[in-house]
């Protein structure tokens, strides 16, 4: 009777796996010498034959089942056969075991798992370990990115109350860390970079405490006092509570983002009621505060007007995040079913759009970040003027020359132009200015000097009968910054964008 070689290999198989074959022989095979013995059987053989792997598969399973002493990566190489055998089940349960046990994701980006694609299996791989990068999370990143941009920026800038500056730029700042760690999270990314793990819940009780001071800046021009420093002391004992997820390896800390290694259960749950109960305090001090300025209606006062706007806008954005916040650790703890990824969105969302929001007002309204006394005083209405003294004559005066410096010297184009300035100008205080502004063209200085650019833009646009100019180039020659800025002061005066200006009289040029 013959044997062919396929039978020998199950009679060696066989043989090795059999603890009766050890005991006969009375000597333990070395640990070395089995894996020496499964390696070059793997070398020995072609795996691209069905009936290999089908083999193989037989003789890691017995291995395991000696609890041979490679079995972690028997797991991997498990994991990969299966796949190659388009069998996800039995691939997604040893790839899992694979990466519990040595943490490497690597495995996944075998080429065996192409043949796993579509399959429910691969699609929940792919969701829990590649990395995955959509709109969403781009747009997040975007906002995370003008955030720490403008918390570094916004304490560079002129003129604007320097602790409401700080406060505001922390605020955004500790806003861009929660959705920098959201998009490392949700893209998978954070598996490279562990100790990115919880890093934004150190700042969470720093929400309420910075826009709470914030708001008292710019309402009443606050000090802060000693007692003031109390309000970070619910931040410190945080801080200590962290220090032991802190302080744990990186490895120990993909683990817990793996949700193999949980060493505080609790911790989550904790931190969301102290962050929620804090938001809610804070914002109740807030709403206190009376921070909208009341305007009488005979007054003109632009700033204060736009200021209104800008609190109202910031405080009901943090509304939203603190109900979205709320909504979310319901669902999160399983109250309310399984929404929690749809409310979560939300929350991040609603602080993306915050940033982006005073990222925008800081570059076309940085005026929001003085405080209301300074605002009132740069420009107010006629009833302010009653008692300020100044002549019939002394007023005309005032008014010829400054009429001579917008109409003959064109100060508007001054791209540094402002009411000091133009006080100087005038050999007067800033009061007498503001207040023949607004006794004689009934506007406040900044109305009054976007009139003239603007009006000098359409006179050099309907001149440049070639379509020479840049857009760009008239704002500069007008006296603006930024083409942003000279877009939106245009279509206020003119309801056209420069664009649409250029269009319709290019139509008439053409059409008569």
């Amino acid at each position: 009777m013959s044997f062919t070689p396929k039978t020998w290999f199950f009679v060696f198989c066989l043989f090795v796996a059999s603890n009766k074959f050890v005991v006969a022989l009375e000597w333990r095979v070395p640990p070395t010498f089995v894996t020496l013995q499964i390696d070059s059987l793997i070398k020995q053989k072609n795996i691209s034959n069905d009936m290999t792997q089908l083999e193989l598969l037989v003789l890691y399973h017995d291995a395991l089942k000696e609890k041979h002493l490679d079995s972690i990566n028997i797991f991997g190489k498990l994991a990969i056969l299966n796949a190659d055998l388009e069998q996800p089940e039995d691939a997604l349960l040893f790839t899992e075991k694979y990466i519990n046990n040595t943490l490497d994701l690597s495995i996944l980006n075998d080429s065996a798992y192409g043949f796993l694609e579509g399959t429910d299996e691969y699609k929940y791989l792919k969701e829990r370990y590649l990395i995955k990068i959509d709109l969403l999370v781009f747009l997040y990143f975007y906002a995370a990115l003008i955030g720490f941009f403008f918390a570094i920026i916004i304490n560079f800038t002129k003129g604007a109350n320097k602790k409401a500056k700080l406060f505001i730029g922390s605020f955004v700042g500790v806003h861009s860390i929660f959705i920098l760690e959201f998009v490392l999270y949700t893209s998978n990314m954070q598996y490279a970079f562990p100790h990115t793990y919880r890093m934004s819940s150190a700042f969470a009780l720093l929400y309420g405490p910075l826009l709470y001071f914030y708001f008292k800046s710019v309402t009443r021009d606050y000090k802060i006092k000693a007692i003031d420093w109390l309000h970070l002391l619910p931040t410190l004992a945080l801080l200590i509570l962290l220090i032991p997820i802190y302080s744990l390896s990186g490895q120990d800390k993909l683990r817990m983002l793996l949700s193999i290694y949980i060493p505080v259960k609790s911790h989550g749950t904790l931190v969301f009621i102290l962050k929620l109960l804090s938001l809610s305090i804070y914002a109740i001090l807030i709403g206190r505060l009376k921070f909208v300025k009341k305007i009488d209606n005979q007054s003109r006062n632009a700033n204060l007007i736009v200021q209104n706007k800008w609190k109202r806008t910031i405080y009901r954005i943090h509304l939203t995040y603190v109900f979205s916040y709320f909504v979310y650790g319901l669902s999160a703890m399983g109250v309310l079913g399984g929404i929690s990824t749809i409310v979560y969105h939300i929350q991040i969302g609603a602080m993306s759009v915050m940033i982006i929001y005073v990222a925008f007002m800081a570059y076309v309204r940085p005026g929001v970040f003085k405080n209301d006394k300074v605002l009132s005083n740069e420009s107010g209405g006629l009833e302010k003027y009653q008692k300020s003294g100044l002549t019939e004559a002394l007023s005309k005066e005032l008014k010829e020359n400054l009429v001579k410096l917008f109409v003959e010297n064109k100060i508007y184009k001054e791209n540094n132009i402002n009411l000091e300035v133009l006080s100087k100008r005038l050999n007067t205080t800033r009061h007498n200015t503001s207040q023949i502004i607004n006794e004689h063209f009934n506007m406040n200085f900044f109305e009054l000097v976007n009139k003239f650019r603007i009006q000098e833009a359409i006179n050099m646009l309907k001149a440049d009968v070639h379509g020479s100019l840049n857009i760009i180039d008239i704002a500069y020659e007008v006296g603006y910054n930024n083409k942003v800025t000279f877009n939106k002061a245009f279509k206020k005066e003119t309801s056209l964008t420069p664009s649409e200006f250029i269009n319709s009289q290019f139509k008439k040029n053409v059409y008569g």
